[in-house]
């Protein structure tokens, strides 16, 4: 397995979300590992090299902004008018509430 390969194959397991199926995989593939030419040169545990991969991976501007474009195509029109809907009902009661301490203050004097 070249170097290409075990990135592969290390971004299949990452991409697996559930924790146990995940340690399970890495259990599976760990003897493989163990015969790379990488493995034989580093010596770096597979654990280590996932925590490693994961930052790595998680770093890259692009794949950043992959994850941003997703949570941007996600969004509907509809909870977008929501959310700002809750901003202004926000706002609403709290320019409300100043205009009675306001009133309160004149009302002191």
């Amino acid at each position: 397995m070249n170097n290409i390969e075990l990135e592969q194959k290390i971004k299949e397991i990452l991409a697996i979300s559930n924790y146990f199926d995940l340690k399970i995989e890495l259990k599976k593939f760990e003897p493989e590992y163990k015969s790379t030419e990488f493995y034989k040169t580093t010596k770096i545990p597979l654990n280590e090299v996932i925590q490693d991969a994961r930052m790595h991976y998680a770093l890259q501007l692009e794949n950043i902004g992959t994850k941003i474009q997703n949570i941007i195509n996600n969004l509907s029109l509809e909870k977008v008018n929501e959310i700002l809907d809750q901003i202004g009902q926000t706002f609403g009661q709290e320019n409300t509430e100043i205009g009675e301490m306001i009133k309160e203050f004149k009302d002191l004097r």
